[in-house]
């Protein structure tokens, strides 16, 4: 707080100082993006934004949009006991409570909203009574006036006022004392913690009570309370002083008419009024009163003066009536502007083009413009004195006649050459600026590179060997840095006095005491770099923008089922984004009111890269206004973390400020989710366990099957064999059939059942085969058939195969059209096709599959793996 004071204290004793000098405020009104001209408070946010209150909206400010907050009935509380005008009070970062003629609203900063439900709020807060009147004490304590009396929030207890006469207007409190300021001029001091009344002290005699009754503002000073005060007819203001310790009032002066707002120094006190500004020295008591301001367009203004404010910059901002704002900053116009009003002799249809400068032995500086000649007297009136060419001095005749033309090197020309005290040559073309080192590469800077404008007029080295640059527009200076030799721009433009026209080629001459003169259109520019004053002051750039896939991101507004924003981008710390959300642009404002145009950021983006990356501002094009906004695009960003930082700096090389953070969680798609690649992992163990367990359990069940084939065919042969032993035994025993006949007999009913079964086995399986094999080549032949040639039921059937092969009726004529396949293949006479159609298959790729199912390998394989194992 100190700071700002001498800040403020600086500003306005120099603008004050002396009426005669001139000061130029630069007007802000609804061209600018001000919703209208009617100011009517200004005040300054700890995130370093500025708040205009105008009588229809409140305009949050950054330095290069406006951004309003919008208000309907629903917004406003009765208060019955405030009939002032515009009062704001900020309460912490984010409330902004405003009084003004029996209303009171909220502003919730971090929604960019009105609280509409302000009875209800101020319930959730605790106050439930109804409120008469609002206060905020310096410390940003909230008070309440009710039918009770005066509560502070958070103390059930009230102060009883029933002793006090008049309306309560003011209050503060400092340390253990609470100060009331009612409408009858009247302080009453309580103790804030017995809340006993201690005193009271009347500011005015009775009989004046009616000429400053209406209104009340206080300013809390270093011993004291200074005070404005207006009557009810409007026609009367006064400025009081209460000092604690005396305890006593002090009239320091009153006015005949209405006064609007107060600023304090240690020294000063500024009062803004409907007629303008009174200045009065706290010191001296002397008081001096400032009507009229003029503006960089030269237009003179004489307007009431509603509002006055000081920012932390330093700069100026004095609300007017109707007229919108005027801002000023003691770092602005630095150069010297002589403009076209200075040629008096010159028409309006007459150009003027500024191009060579001169000095004669006494130090006085003449200048050629076209074909005329003039002297320099810039502490005279007029500025410029014709002077014809034959009494010029010599030199000076010689200097300024001399015909300048485009330098030449390597075989280009350009519009100027200028060879450094390092032997580096700068040459200016009109797209670029060119830099030859000897035996390094040869370099260019741009606009994005952080030159003033691309089309370089002339070019000068200083005697403190920085290089001096004019173009189309504005004008820059270029530091070396001697170590390092990092080039380091500083880019000045009308905001610091140069021309609004271009300059003139090769028109930049520097005289004997180091001023540099700049030759160009409608005119020319004057600065000793000795008196320049480049003011820095350390600031932290502030989120103030959100763009996603080009649209703007609102607070609070869902966008693709996700809500980014739930707070004004000022209060966003983090943001979380959809896999899908990945093109965005974010925008930093660098809240550089004093010069837009010397705003220089760096940034980077942890995560994807940790180097830091240079920007400066720059405008699009000659008629559009550099706002100092950085835009920061970025496209298909991959899911993850990320940590955007943004610093500024005024001068490109100071990067003392403060480091503004935005962390950034972009979500992958549920597919690329650790909890996805869990469920793709466990998918993948399922599916190679399934593919182990298949290969497992048909490798057992083929072994199984050949197993028990391989039993079956046992059996067969054995029973082949004994029925052809058996058919054999009775062939050799007719002869021996007469004498044996009784042994015969006898062993003939001690034969084996098993042995009788097991043939009857063979016997049935082997008609079953002769069927079969019969109708091979009929592709219809079925189970059904199968069981008529047998003279069997289909049950039956079944019944018989599963207990003697275990395979059923289907399996079994398919078995046997396989194994006649099989040798068919090994006979190698046919082709696959026709193998199909000779064992009765409807299509050789069933046959197929069905082979690959009982021999293990394809039809066109088995002849060849046949013969390979029976190699072994």
């Amino acid at each position: 707080m100190n700071r700002i004071l001498v800040i403020v204290c600086f500003l306005l004793s120099g603008l004050f100082c002396m009426q005669a000098k001139e000061f130029v405020f630069t007007p802000i009104d609804v061209s600018h993006g001000l919703s209208d001209n009617q100011i009517r408070y200004i005040l300054q946010l700890p995130d370093g934004r500025m708040v205009f209150v105008t009588s229809g909206n409140v305009n949050l400010y950054d330095g290069a949009r406006f951004t309003y907050i919008h208000r309907t009935s629903d917004h406003f509380y009765a208060l019955d006991k405030y009939d002032g005008h515009h009062r704001i009070y900020q309460e912490h970062d984010s409330l902004l409570w405003i009084k003004n003629g029996y209303t009171l609203a909220c502003i919730d900063l971090r929604r960019e909203k009105y609280i509409t439900d302000l009875e209800r709020y101020l319930r959730e807060r605790g106050i439930t009574e109804k409120i008469d009147n609002l206060f905020l004490d310096s410390s940003q304590r909230l008070w309440m006036l009710s039918s009770q009396g005066l509560r502070q929030e958070g103390d059930t207890a009230c102060f009883d006022l029933s002793a006090d006469s008049g309306e309560l207007q003011d209050m503060d409190a400092v340390d253990d004392r609470l100060y009331l300021f009612y409408n009858t001029g009247e302080l009453v001091c309580y103790h804030l913690e017995t809340k006993e009344r201690l005193y009271s002290c009347a500011a005015y005699p009775e009989e004046e009570q009616i000429s400053f009754s209406r209104t009340s503002l206080i300013v809390k000073g270093e011993e004291g309370f200074f005070q404005l005060r207006n009557g009810g007819n409007g026609r009367k203001g006064g400025f009081f002083y209460f000092d604690i310790k005396k305890q006593a009032w002090q009239k320091l002066f009153e006015r005949d008419y209405t006064l609007n707002t107060l600023i304090v120094t240690s020294d000063e006190a500024y009062v803004s009024s409907r007629r303008g500004i009174d200045l009065y020295d706290l010191r001296s008591g002397q008081q001096e009163f400032f009507p009229i301001f003029r503006t960089v367009t030269g237009e003179v203004l004489r307007t009431e003066i509603s509002t006055i404010f000081s920012d932390e910059q330093g700069g100026l901002w004095t609300g007017t009536f109707n007229r919108g704002l005027l801002y000023y900053h003691p770092s602005r116009y630095k150069f010297i502007q002589v403009g076209r009003i200075a040629f008096t002799d010159t028409s309006l249809a007459e150009e003027i083009s500024v191009r060579a400068f001169a000095e004669d032995e006494t130090g006085t500086i003449y200048l050629r413009s076209q074909a005329k000649y003039y002297q320099y007297n810039p502490d005279e009136e007029p500025v410029l004195t014709p002077v014809s060419i034959e009494k010029l001095p010599a030199p000076v005749r010689t200097d300024l006649s001399r015909r300048i033309e485009q330098p030449v090197f390597r075989g280009k020309r350009y519009t100027s050459l200028c060879t450094d005290a390092r032997g580096w040559i700068w040459g200016g073309t009109p797209d670029g600026l060119k830099l030859f080192k000897p035996e390094e590469r040869d370099t260019a800077f741009y606009t994005e590179n952080g030159l003033s404008n691309n089309f370089v007029h002339a070019i000068l080295e200083d005697r403190h060997h920085h290089i001096w640059v004019t173009t189309s527009y504005g004008i820059s200076r270029i530091e070396v840095d001697s170590v390092s030799q990092k080039i380091h721009f500083l880019n000045f433009n009308p905001n610091d006095g140069t021309l609004k026209e271009e300059y003139t080629n090769g028109a930049i001459w520097e005289a004997s005491d180091g001023t540099i003169y700049f030759g160009g259109i409608e005119g020319f520019n004057v600065l000793n770099p000795d008196n320049l004053v480049i003011s820095h002051v350390p600031s932290q750039p502030l989120f103030s923008g959100l763009l996603l896939h080009g649209e703007i991101v609102r607070p609070g507004v869902p966008y693709g089922g996700r809500v980014i924003l739930s707070e004004a981008t000022p209060y966003t710390k983090a943001i979380e984004l959809s896999y899908n959300q990945n093109f965005l642009a974010f925008e930093f404002a660098a809240l550089n009111y004093q010069n837009p145009a010397q705003t220089h950021y760096r940034f980077r983006l942890v995560g994807m890269n940790s180097d830091w990356h240079e920007a400066s501002v720059s405008r699009q094009n000659k008629d559009s206004e550099i706002d100092g906004v950085l835009r920061i695009p970025y496209t298909n960003l991959s899911p993850g973390k990320y940590l955007l930082q943004v610093m500024f700096s005024d001068n490109g090389h100071q990067w003392d400020g403060g480091v503004t953070e935005l962390a950034i969680l972009i979500h992958a798609p549920w597919w690329k989710t650790t909890t996805a690649y869990i469920v793709y992992s466990l998918i993948l163990l399922i599916v190679i366990l399934s593919i182990i367990w298949l290969y497992i359990h048909t490798t057992r069940k083929k072994i199984e099957r050949q197993h028990k084939e391989e039993i079956l065919l046992h059996r067969i042969r054995s029973l082949i064999e004994q029925t052809q032993q058996y058919e054999a035994g009775l062939k050799s025993g007719l002869a021996e059939n007469a004498h044996a006949q009784p042994n015969d007999a006898e062993e003939k009913g001690n034969s084996s059942p098993n042995e009788k079964h097991d043939a009857a086995d063979v016997a049935f399986l082997t008609r079953a085969m002769e069927q079969v094999e019969k109708n091979l080549d009929v592709a219809g032949y079925s189970v059904e058939q199968l069981s008529k040639d047998l003279c069997m039921d289909r049950t039956g059937l079944y019944r018989k195969l599963i207990t003697l092969l275990d395979e059923s009726p289907s399996i079994f004529i398919r078995n046997i059209r396989l194994r006649r396949a099989a040798q068919l293949l090994l006979e190698g006479e046919l082709s696959i096709t026709e193998i199909s159609e000779r064992v009765g298959f409807n299509s050789h790729s069933y046959m197929s599959k069905c082979f690959m199912e009982m021999y293990g390998c394809r039809p066109s394989e088995y002849a060849a793996k046949t013969k390979n194992q029976h190699k072994f």
